[in-house]
Order: C-alpha cells, then structure tokens, then sequence
C-alpha cells in the first residue's frame, strides 16, 4: 500500500483541481452550464476520494472506492444531458465530466504523466475535433439560415452570439455592419429548423431592436 506524506496529497490535489479546471475553463468560454468551477469540482473529488481511499482504509481494498466514482460520475454526467425537440444536447459536457473524474483519479494514484496527457487529449477533442465536426454537419446537412438582428450597440454584439450559441453551438457570423449612430445589424447562419426559437429568443434579449429572418440568397453573395 503506498505511503503519501501531506505535501504528496496536497500536490496532486492542486494538480488535478488545475488540470481538470483547463477543461472546465474551454466548456465556459463556449457557453456550456457545466463550466470551470464543475469540472474542477469533479476533478477535486474524484482525487480525493481516491486518495482517503488510498491513505484512509489501509486494510480494504482502495478499487471499491474507486468504483463508486466511477458509478456516481455516471449519475452527475447524465444531470447534463437533456432533451429538446429531436435533438439530445449534454453529452459532450457528460462525457467532459467523466473524463475530468478519470483525471483526478489518476493524478491522485500517482500517475502524473497519465493525468497530465488525458487532460491534453480532452482539450485536444474538444477544441480540434469541435472544427471538424462543424464543418462535417455543414456540408451534410441543408444550406443554414440567416438571421438580421439589429443590435443599439455594438458592444451587445458578443452577448448575442453567446446567448445564440447556448442553443446552437454551430452558429457562424456571417457579417457586422455598423451604422453612424452606433446601432448596428449582425448576420449569423443557423440550422433552419432553430431559426424560429432563436429569432424569438434574440427578439426577447435587452439592446435588441429588431430580428429578421434573411433570404437564403444573401448567404450564397457571401460566398459562403
């Protein structure tokens, strides 16, 4: 059985609240719910169950303790996925948290470079593979549509596209045009079957002064 020292716990603690906080940090900064205090929560617990489990019941087997994280990350991750119309959204942010529990288990059983590497691959999947799986869906499925959201300021400009983004992570900016008065109108592309909701969700959102739904022909001028 192996003998951690306090500073031995205290570091990997630090270590796996750091490394599974960077996944939770890139799941903020797209506009997920489960964001960088979630993911380094998880991380954090996974590593110090693992470790009680490991210094605490000297005389059991640490595995069982394990397990059950395994089994209770499996219940917390299923709380993300949720259903809206036909679509199944949260099973990224699901699989996200299942990782950062895996993370914190392995950096508190001592093995750094394993922990260190799966943080890498996770935000490698989630940062380079998210690009390509755009990219697939758009040249699968039927030419997006645009919207013309006339915005009063425009420093609303990212507001809008995050709040869009929460509901359809696939949203591109098509242009930006700003008028002498300050106001301005943003053109984003979504999936045709979302252009309702998310018209009438921007519509509803403060410094927002008119939605428009815009013919499918002003995507092909932009060449897009």
């Amino acid at each position: 059985m192996e003998e951690l020292s306090n500073l031995d716990m205290i570091a990997r603690l630090l270590l796996a609240t750091f490394l599974t906080g960077l996944i939770g940090f890139e799941r903020e900064a797209t506009g997920k719910s489960a964001g960088l205090r979630t993911h380094a929560m998880v991380g954090f617990g996974a590593a110090l169950f693992t470790i009680v489990s490991i210094a605490g019941f000297a005389e059991g087997d640490p595995g069982r303790v394990a397990a059950q994280i395994v089994t209770g990350i499996g219940f917390l991750g299923a709380g993300a996925i949720w259903r809206s119309e036909d679509r199944v959204r949260g099973l990224t942010t699901a699989a996200g948290l299942w990782a950062a529990a895996a993370i914190g288990m392995g950096i508190a059983s001592g093995l750094l470079l394993l922990g260190t590497l799966g943080t890498l691959i996770t935000l490698g999947v989630l940062l380079g593979l998210r690009r390509i799986d755009i990219a697939i869906a758009r040249r699968t499925a039927i030419a997006p549509q645009q919207i013309g959201v006339t915005i009063d300021h425009v420093d609303r400009i990212k507001q809008v596209i995050k709040m869009v983004e929460r509901v359809d992570d696939s949203v591109d900016e098509i242009s930006f045009e700003r008028t002498p008065d300050g106001t301005g109108v943003l053109v984003i592309a979504v999936e045709p079957d979302r252009t309702k909701m998310i018209s009438e969700m921007v519509q509803s959102m403060k410094g927002v002064t008119k939605v428009e739904v815009m013919s499918p022909l002003y995507w092909k001028r932009r060449g897009r």
